[in-house]
């Protein structure tokens, strides 16, 4: 259950070309088993026939689930395991004119929306450019990313090519509308407050929110409020009684690696403070079957500041 005192958890993957993303190994389709065929069916079917005027396609439509899924991505399929993904096909394109550009299409299953909500949030690298294809998605230099219901797509470029970037936008457009999912409603973005929120910081983590194995299914976001810039999380439980059971774990946590714990009532709440090391304090305390808190704030008054206007503005899941 330990983690790194004082670790910001908003850390960003490193995104590479696609031809890094490639395994050694090869696609052979001769090891695709019925299961995995009719695993991958609807996101082979969203792929074919989506190549771009003045492209040809270079590859099979390839698929993929959660047994071979390193064959492709290396070792990212760890990421994408941790968010309960399904299945992945992938196909390639390049100009009919000069085959050096290239646009990959990686589109993935990810079993649920919140699934396909978490990776997009991870994989986003701060700076990126918010575009309104499906349920969400952003521009990242030269590559295009977004979700839709379950699904997530990665569409990587070769490059700033006018062409490609032009034949790229249109193909994700085109896919997302293929792709027949309705968007859900994700808990936590009801739950955090939208009030002094950083535009496009919100994530959400499946399992090992912080670096702790017992925080699971944890909403997190940046705040500023003109004084402290802080990140607060909800992390929801089943019950009320599996949620005191967290908190108990947490409290465990910071009596064994914090400093000076203490109990404050903010709201009518009994909230935890401690000092984490380097001079860092977490507040988290519980509401129902929410766990909430803020982490990482350099001064114990800030963090009793942050966890008040936390409580003042939490919502309540349905």
């Amino acid at each position: 259950m330990i983690r790194l005192l004082a670790t910001l958890p908003f850390v960003f993957p490193v995104f590479v070309t696609a031809q890094e993303f490639a395994g050694s190994g090869g696609y052979d389709p001769a090891r695709i088993t019925p299961e995995m065929k009719a695993v991958t069916e609807t996101i082979a079917q969203a792929l074919e026939g989506l190549t771009p005027e003045g492209f040809s396609q270079k590859s099979l439509v390839e698929r993929y689930t959660e047994v071979n899924l390193y064959d492709k991505i290396n070792g990212r399929s760890e990421l994408f395991h941790a968010y309960d993904v399904t299945g992945m096909t992938f196909v390639t394109f390049a100009r009919a004119d000069d085959p050096a550009q290239f646009i990959d299409v990686f589109l993935y299953d990810m079993t649920t929306p919140l699934g396909a909500f978490g990776i997009a949030s991870v994989e986003r690298p701060p700076g990126s450019e918010s575009i309104a294809i499906g349920d969400g998605g952003h521009r990242s230099k030269a590559d295009l990313f977004f979700r839709k219901g379950q699904y997530y797509a990665s569409i990587l470029t070769s490059g700033a090519d006018e062409e490609v970037q032009k034949a790229a936008s249109v193909l994700a457009e085109t896919l997302a509308k293929r792709l027949n999912s309705e968007a859900a409603e994700l808990w936590g973005l009801a739950v955090l407050p939208e009030e002094h929120r950083v535009e496009e910081t919100v994530q959400y983590v499946m399992v090992d929110a912080l670096g702790l194995d017992f925080l699971s299914n944890v909403f997190l976001a940046e705040y500023n409020d003109g004084e402290t810039e802080f990140t607060a999380f909800v992390a929801r439980s089943n019950s009320a009684d599996d949620a005191a059971a967290v908190l108990a774990q947490y409290k465990a946590y910071l009596d064994e690696f914090g400093d000076m714990p203490e109990s404050a009532q903010i709201e009518g709440v009994s909230v935890l403070v401690a000092d984490v090391g380097g001079g860092f304090f977490d507040g988290v305390c519980q509401v129902g079957d929410v766990i909430a808190g803020v982490t990482a704030i350099n001064d114990r008054d800030a963090t009793l500041k942050a966890m008040t206007f936390l409580l003042e503005r939490l919502t309540t899941p349905n």
